[in-house]
């Protein structure tokens, strides 16, 4: 499904849901869930609080699907509260108890075998990690830049920032994930 394809459907599903049928819910929340999930793990690092996270997100979206304007794409709307509550929830985190890099969790790796890939899983930990201990503002960037796929203009209206401030986040960013793993880079070589 195209792109353009997808923001029609989900805008149908919006005017649906506006009219009373919850059902529409029900498949935004089928169509996004996943999306939103990857990026709270991403961001937040550790699995234990992605499933609250997606909660917090739809319950956000249901109360406030109403006055949803389509100035963007429910997607970016989406990420938006998510962004949002995982910044909570992390301030709450770091009010409760310092969260160790340790928790950051496994990454799924291609099913290969051998050493490959095990090294391949040493690999996406490190990355993982890498971009975990990144600063929020950094790793907000990075997470939906590269690893959620969004338009430098989505991220510049979704974190209310300027594409030159994208830029620069993105330069610091790179830079600092080079200084972390740069034997990785040169392995590559």
């Amino acid at each position: 499904m195209s792109a353009m394809a997808k923001v029609c459907e989900d805008l149908a599903l919006v005017e649906r849901f506006r009219r009373g049928e919850d059902s529409a819910f029900d498949r935004i929340v089928e169509q996004h869930a996943a999306e939103v999930a990857a990026l709270a793990n991403r961001l937040l690092g550790w699995p234990g609080d992605v499933d609250d996270i997606v909660q917090d997100v739809f319950v956000a979206a249901f109360v406030g699907l109403k006055k949803f304007r389509g100035e963007s794409s429910l997607r970016t709307w989406l990420f938006t509260i998510t962004v949002n509550q995982c910044r909570r929830c992390r301030f709450r985190r770091r009010r409760l108890r310092p969260v160790a890099l340790e928790e950051a969790g496994t990454v799924e790796s291609p099913d290969r075998g051998g050493d490959k890939a095990a090294m391949d899983q040493e690999t996406f930990a490190r990355v993982r990690r890498a971009v975990q201990a990144l600063p929020q503002k950094y790793r907000e960037v990075v997470a939906l830049t590269y690893l959620q796929g969004l338009e430098a203009g989505e991220v510049c209206r979704l974190l209310g920032i300027t594409t030159n401030v994208l830029q620069v986040r993105l330069t610091r960013a790179r830079k600092r994930l080079r200084d972390r793993l740069g034997d990785l880079l040169e392995e590559k070589s």
